[in-house]
């Protein structure tokens, strides 16, 4: 072996241990503070299906099929798709779309109390548009809405992941004694 090779072999050895020393870890699915969530959408819906999906990687937390079972349960107050025409040509004709979701969810606890207020996502997208290629320009919509979904889905469950469920406090120790409960 050359001395170049060598040096590079003890190179990538260096970076490696390095790497492995520092406590890299790819990031994985947050811990949620609470462990069961009932979602209020339509059982059959894709994007319902994808968000429990996701939901149940995060390992601590699955979606349940009943408000009584959860701990949380999820108000979906809007889910909107809607396209809109983002420029014309010189004729007159479309030249771009703009797609675009809307999502808007609270999350309440068990008595109803709310525990994240209103949150708001929206996702768009621009695409292009020719009218001979139609099918094309059909399939390649829903390749994007389907993108969009994904991408709503995981901006959810980061936001369920950020909530900090109200725990009950603790008497305060006098006098340096902590006090136990009963």
């Amino acid at each position: 072996m050359t001395v170049q090779n060598r040096l590079l072999q003890l190179f990538i050895c260096l970076l490696l241990v390095t790497v492995a020393g520092c406590g890299f870890q790819l990031r994985g699915p947050k811990p949620m503070a609470f462990k069961t969530i009932y979602i209020e959408m339509s059982p059959y819906s894709e994007l319902a299906a994808d968000l429990k999906r996701q939901i149940k990687t995060s390992g601590t937390t699955n979606a349940v099929d009943s408000r009584e079972e959860a701990e949380v349960r999820m108000v979906v107050v809007q889910d909107n798709r809607e396209k809109a025409i983002l420029s014309l040509g010189s004729d007159g004709t479309v030249r771009e779309y703009q797609l675009r979701q809307r999502f808007q969810f609270r999350l309440h606890d068990k008595a109803g109390k709310e525990v994240m207020s209103l949150q708001e996502i929206n996702i768009t997208r621009d695409i292009t548009f020719n009218d001979s290629l139609v099918l094309a320009k059909e399939q390649e919509e829903l390749l994007l809405y389907r993108d969009m979904q994904s991408d709503l889905v995981q901006q959810i469950v980061r936001r369920l992941a950020a909530v900090r469920m109200n725990t009950p406090a603790t008497p305060p120790a006098v006098s340096g004694i902590p006090t136990t409960a009963p």
